[in-house]
């Protein structure tokens, strides 16, 4: 049997952040690998394989409509387990698995390789909020999936010494940067990325007519019962300035989708709702944004790069090296703190200012470590 490096990939940041990893192991020819796609978010994941070359050897199929986050656990823990005995019906030894993040994919995996007695590296290890409730469910899953690790990848020094007050021995930790840096240097540098069109043409012209552009974005279960605060805020600031269009990707989940949609936001000329974006037309917006809202933890890390101001519709957040490098600031989900951060939250960055997630080498030091251990 072959050892193989297992990369267990469920929704797309996840495959995000790996395909930076798995591109320098084809550069270097690092060919001991194989990818699984639990298929946790099936539907956004599937034109990024194709985007990013990358050809999942195994599928699963762990998603069921209606289904609750226990019944999502159960189903990927039962589908991963049967994927350790296909893998060894076809001559593969799962000698490491490495997930990345906090979903339950990644619980799931570090779980089954925990009672497999296979090892489990994480990737994006150590990033701590210390509310178990923000975010929901997902500070669970990193602590579970921390505590069964055989090895740490850790972006940041906040991440290495949660890491290190959780009693985890620095020998089992690696401070390696945030892929997502990786990931952006190197879309930002293709050809593809700088010819983007966005399939909505009122953007493209907002983007030709240089009109100064915020973006928002909106997912998060905690703010689910806090939607019309957020559409009122949003609402106040598109009257109080006319001449900024907001521009706000709405997300597929029902609850986003039907609070923003019936909502009187449309109504307002400089307000565009829109489908959500592919990777490579969100990170052309941020790159042309003057400032972004938003509750998700992926754009706290690439804001950074585009030197673009977040304001974060959060209580709490496992990424506090955006706020203390200057990059974002909390609000919550009130709409008079959204409105009054907006108006008084105006950084500005030097043209070298250093990237508090990283050098975009992330890449080739955990491949490093991974040729030591097969």
């Amino acid at each position: 049997m072959k050892n193989k490096v297992v990369f267990i990939i469920g929704t797309r940041p996840e495959l995000i952040k790996i395909y930076p990893i798995i591109h320098r192991m084809k550069q270097v020819g690092f060919n001991d690998y194989l990818v699984v796609n639990t298929g946790q978010h099936k539907d956004m994941l599937e034109p990024f394989w194709e985007a990013f070359s990358i050809q999942p050897n195994y599928s699963l199929d762990v998603m069921s409509a209606g289904q609750s986050l226990s019944e999502l656990l159960a189903r990927s823990i039962v589908q991963i387990e049967q994927l350790i005995v296909k893998m060894k019906n076809d001559m593969v030894a799962p000698s490491i698995f490495i997930a990345q993040g906090d979903t339950t994919t990644v619980m799931a995996a570090s779980l089954v390789a925990f009672y497999n007695k296979i090892r489990f590296f994480h990737l994006e290890a150590g990033l701590r909020s210390f509310n178990m409730h923000h975010p929901f469910p997902e500070e669970l899953n990193r602590k579970i999936a921390g505590m069964v690790a055989d090895f740490h990848y850790a972006p940041t020094q906040f991440a290495v010494d949660n890491l290190l007050n959780e009693q985890i021995p620095m020998v089992k930790i690696l401070k390696t940067g945030n892929t997502v840096v990786d990931a952006i240097n190197l879309i930002r540098a293709s050809t593809a990325f700088l010819n983007v069109l966005f399939e909505d043409e009122r953007i493209n012209a907002v983007i030709t007519n240089k009109q100064k552009v915020v973006l928002i974005t909106c997912h998060r279960r905690e703010n689910h019962e806090h939607l019309n605060n957020i559409i009122e805020a949003v609402g106040e600031l598109a009257i109080k300035y006319p001449d900024i269009c907001f521009i706000w990707p709405i997300h597929s989940n029902p609850v986003v989708k039907n609070a923003v949609v019936s909502s009187k936001l449309s109504q307002l000329s400089n307000i565009l709702l829109c489908k959500p974006f592919n990777y490579m037309e969100l990170l052309k917006l941020l790159s042309c944004s003057y400032k972004i809202i938003t509750d998700s933890g992926g754009i706290q890390e690439e804001a950074p790069s585009f030197k673009v101001p977040v304001l974060v519709m959060r209580e709490t957040t496992e990424r506090p090296e955006s706020m203390q490098s200057g990059y974002s600031v909390l609000v919550g989900n009130i709409r008079d703190k959204i409105v009054d951060a907006f108006v008084n939250f105006n950084p500005e960055y030097p043209t070298n200012a250093e990237n508090p997630f990283g050098d975009g080498n992330a890449s080739d030091r955990i491949i490093e470590h991974i040729k030591t251990q097969l």
